[in-house]
């Protein structure tokens, strides 16, 4: 994408742009808005002929992980086939060029069908790196960006695929200015982190032979690495689909246009929201009923207006009605059914900052038998000893606290206890926790973090005064445990939402 309307320069704000977060949904805007036929105008024949190659190529890796039985892949490997045959049949006494001819088509063309079924897919370019950085050069360097059109910000370059581009990453290639992004009308699509990994594992799991489980455990180990222990943001160290929601659509208040990684060692940076309208997955059918009149029942107005759908930009309301939704695969099971506890455990800790920054709960409701993220219930736990150890200093010191009944973190049903603070806007301000890692994960993965020294940064305050989201979050920070050197730490971000 993420142009999806350009060229109004009277009034920008008549312009869209579409900040596409990755697995979030929102690839058919850009069939839906012509971006391919847009992209390649005004471009020579070989800027052309690469966006046809991306467009098709992108639209092959939607329907399958290794594509072997598109058609461009079978003429490859009927020609070797055929061009093995020719060489069989030609016996000994066949001439030189027969020889040599046929064996270098049926090589070539094995070739082919390898690299276009197998090596230049989404996983494993995403999950092998040598493979990923090979392709970074070839097509930026070798290729000489023949697939890339800053004009329309889509395409691939040595920055990745520009369609998934962070907000800030734009501003900093300087594929759009800050003037102009800031009067353009922007959005976004996110979801549920739980849903988003089962499709994010859908897409770049090694066949049906790895498990959910099994993939869970190399994304957090290995890939989501670089950007959990240092902030890493760049596709040559993070695949796009590694990186949090909130990446794409926050960015820091201090100085927006440094450098990302300088942004993110810097502890003090207040982190707010870079794109206007941030919209719930799970919440566009609300639109569809209230726009089209369908289905509307006595409770549908009310969670409507509380929706982050509420109140668009009718050229964004405009786009998410005439979305259509093209690009799913057919699954055997929803997506709430991959999930165990160790899964959902590790699910959290990567994305916990979607939780709190989107407001989702990190209590998977469908699945009564999974108890909520030990992270989370860590969490609870501490908030829980820090309320009562505030009571007591107020009580010992005779003051008369203001405050009565219960906060919303220290109801015993953590199902309950988040669905209260989902309820409440995202610019209420909520007490700053402190959470420490369990003795158990610490004993599991102590080998393997022992580099923990180049921590993450902390984030120490968030403000979410985007006006397309009214859900709350959650806010959390965590310290080292100090008591053993050679556990496990593992980093957290510290959030604190501000008064708008």
């Amino acid at each position: 994408m993420p142009w999806l309307i350009k060229g109004n320069d009277e009034n920008p704000s008549d312009n869209l742009f579409f900040v596409h977060v990755p697995r979030c949904g929102g690839t058919s805007l850009m069939h839906h808005y012509e971006v391919p036929q847009k992209a390649m105008q005004g471009r020579s024949l070989g800027g052309k002929l690469g966006m046809i190659i991306f467009f098709r190529r992108y639209k092959v890796l939607e329907s399958a992980n290794f594509p072997w039985k598109t058609k461009t892949s079978l003429t490859c490997l009927a020609l070797a086939a055929f061009c093995i045959y020719v060489r069989i049949a030609a016996g000994p006494e066949a001439s030189w060029i027969v020889k040599d001819s046929s064996v270098s088509v049926a090589t070539i063309s094995l070739l082919l069908f390898v690299c276009l079924s197998y090596l230049f897919t989404a996983p494993t370019i995403g999950r092998v790196t040598a493979i990923r950085r090979a392709y970074l050069v070839l097509i930026h360097h070798v290729l000489c960006r023949f697939m890339e059109s800053i004009e329309w910000c889509t395409g691939t370059n040595k920055t990745g695929y520009m369609m998934h581009l962070t907000s800030t990453k734009i501003l900093e290639n300087e594929y759009v200015t800050k003037e102009v992004f800031d009067q353009t009308t922007t959005m976004a699509i996110v979801r549920n982190p739980y849903s988003r990994m089962v499709s994010i594992y859908n897409y770049n799991k090694f066949g049906d032979f790895e498990s959910f489980e099994a993939f869970c455990q190399d994304w957090y180990h290995r890939m989501t690495k670089p950007y959990r222990e240092r902030g890493e943001l760049d596709e040559w160290y993070t695949p796009c689909h590694t990186i949090p929601q909130f990446e794409f659509t926050h960015a820091a208040a201090s100085n927006n246009n440094n450098n990302n990684n300088n942004n993110n060692n810097n502890n003090n940076n207040v982190m707010k929201p870079q794109v206007q309208c941030i919209i719930k997955q799970e919440e566009l059918k609300l639109l569809k009923k209230m726009k089209q009149g369908k289905d509307i029942d006595e409770e549908t107005p009310a969670a409507y207006n509380k929706s982050s759908v509420c109140n668009l930009p009718p050229i964004v309301s405009k786009a998410l009605l005439d979305m259509p939704h093209t690009n799913s695969r057919a699954g055997g099971k929803k997506w709430h059914e991959y999930y165990n506890q160790e899964t959902l455990d590790l699910v959290y800790e990567m994305y916990q900052k979607d939780f709190e920054v989107f407001g989702y709960n990190p209590v998977l409701e469908q699945r009564t038998d999974l108890k909520p993220p030990k992270l989370f219930s860590n969490e609870s736990k501490t908030v829980d000893e820090e309320v009562e150890v505030e009571a007591k200093f107020v009580n010992d010191s005779g003051v008369e606290s203001s405050s009565s009944g219960r906060t919303e973190r220290e109801s015993d049903d953590s199902s309950d206890e988040y669905q209260q603070l989902q309820d409440v806007p995202l610019r209420t301000s909520t007490t700053t926790t402190t959470t420490t890692r369990s003795q158990e994960d610490e004993t599991n993965y102590e080998n393997d973090d022992s580099q923990s020294s180049n921590r993450p940064p902390r984030l120490e305050s968030l403000d979410n005064s985007s006006r397309s989201i009214s859900s709350g979050s959650s806010d959390s920070d965590s310290d080292d445990d100090d008591e053993d050197n050679n556990s496990r730490r593992r980093s957290r971000f510290d959030v604190q939402v501000l008064d708008a």
